[in-house]
This record gives structure tokens, sequence and C-alpha cells, in this order.
């Protein structure tokens, strides 16, 4: 198991911030259950934005990169990159807006239910989601969105649909197999 930091100097690597960080990362990766959790989480995600039109993903393996402004090290456990996420129409854009928000909880809803004894995930999750938010708002204008209450709704829908439909889980873990080498895990 590797953690990618192709895009760091020697110098940024050879800091006790980096070091440290490293470290970090490869305690919780080797963490007993951990991986399969992650994958699950990640896979998650797919079968979601499968359901909102999306056909292409690229996986990205664990990695550490680098704020360019701050020169912070920033942590990425290993994540699915959605390539050809449906736009949102003016239209339909709280439908879109519905299927966007479970596609982004079903990560951590889906590692919770399989044990995560944490968040499951989801600051991350979450932070892409209100910048999605903000995006509708801006391109929209005049429109509001409650991100705590829609964020909250899609995790009822989504463990719902997890109950009501346990192939969907299924499927949702056999793509986390699939996805475990591609993580180079």
């Amino acid at each position: 198991m590797m953690i990618d930091t192709s895009g760091l100097s020697e110098e940024q690597k050879a800091t006790a911030e980096f070091k440290s960080m490293y470290a970090g990362m490869m305690r919780q990766l080797n963490a007993p259950g951990f991986i399969p959790l992650l994958c699950a989480h990640e896979a998650a995600h797919v079968v979601y934005y499968r359901m909102m039109g999306t056909t292409q993903f690229e996986p990205l393996p664990p990695r550490i990169t680098c704020d360019a402004k701050t020169g912070k090290f920033i942590p990425f456990l290993a994540a699915v990159e959605i390539i050809d996420k449906p736009p949102c129409q003016p239209e339909s854009w709280q439908d879109w807006l519905k299927m966007d928000a479970r596609a982004s909880v079903a990560g951590s809803v889906v590692a919770r239910k399989l044990g995560s004894t944490d968040a499951g995930g989801e600051e991350g999750d979450r932070l892409a989601f209100n910048d999605d938010c903000a995006q509708l708002v801006a391109h929209f204008g005049g429109i509001s969105i409650n991100t705590d209450c829609l964020w909250a709704w899609a995790q009822r829908s989504v463990e719902k649909d997890l109950e009501e439909f346990p192939d969907r889980m299924e499927s949702i873990q056999t793509l986390g197999l699939e996805l475990r080498p591609k993580f180079g895990l």
C-alpha cells in the first residue's frame, strides 16, 4: 500500500508535519477493517451518482498534496472523482439537488451502517455538498437552500433506501471490492 506524494518536493517530505501526516494516514489505512469501510464509502457515492445519470468516475488512490497558498498539507485517504455529473437544469434544480444530497451522504451512511465508529468520512463530503449548494445559489439567484435540513433529509432517505433495497447495499459492497485494487489498497 502506498500513499502518492509525487506532487511534493523532497524538502516538503522532510518536514515533521509531513512525516506526522504520512504516519497517521498509514496507521488509519492499516487499522483493522478500515479499508473495506473506505472502499464501501466511495462505492456508495458512485452508486448514488449513477442514479443521477453519472457513468464515469476516476478512482483516486491515497495521496498527500500541498495547498500552494497556505503551504498546508492536505491528506486524501482515497476518493472517487465524478467526471460526468449531470448539469443542473433551472426547471428541475430541486430534484437535482436532492439527488446530489443523497449521493453526497451515501458514503458516510454506508460506512456507519457497516460499523464505522466515527462520522464515516462525512466532513469532506459535507464541504463539497455545501460548495455545490453555494454554486447553485450563485448561478440561479433568488433560490434559498437550507443545507442542514437537506443533509439530514438525505441521510434519512439513504438509510431508508438501504433498508428497503438490500440489493443496493450488496451492489455497493461489490463495487467497493472492485475499487480496492484501483485505489492501490
